[in-house]
């Protein structure tokens, strides 16, 4: 199906012959043809409502200072309620003492420690690396 705005480029003899054609090889009827233009002046003042209420709130909306359009209706969005499990939390905190501890190594004790973790596990790794650590 044709865009509007190629449709707009044919001229009104061109497209008056394409609806013919098409209500011949019964792709549309008659009556669809005259419900959709019978449709379009309610269709225009519709949007004609629509507009003028848009532009009535819009600037009722700017004296007063509040939110225009469609995050005013909206309002504000719960937020998501998060719940971590036990096993999930030491997970974090194991990860975060591992940083921690690769932090304060130099680079040939750090990927030591790293084969440890991927080898071991990460507490291991924790426990090596604090080990270098201290001996520095």
């Amino acid at each position: 199906m044709p865009r509007r705005a190629e449709l707009g480029k044919i001229p009104a003899a061109d497209l008056a012959y394409a609806l013919s054609r098409l209500i011949q090889e019964g792709k549309t009827s008659v009556a669809e043809v005259r419900r959709f233009a019978g449709e379009r002046p309610a269709r225009i003042a519709a949007l004609e409502r629509e507009l003028a209420n848009l532009k009535a709130g819009h600037a009722t909306d700017r004296r007063a200072g509040r939110l225009v359009g469609a995050r005013a209706a909206r309002g504000k969005k719960p937020k998501r309620k998060f719940t971590m499990t036990a096993k999930a939390r030491a997970a974090m905190k194991r990860q975060g003492q591992y940083l921690a501890a690769l932090r304060r190594l130099k680079v040939a004790e750090r990927t030591r420690v790293k084969a440890v973790a991927r080898k071991e596990g990460v507490a291991k790794a924790v426990e090596f690396a604090r080990k270098l650590a201290k001996a520095a």
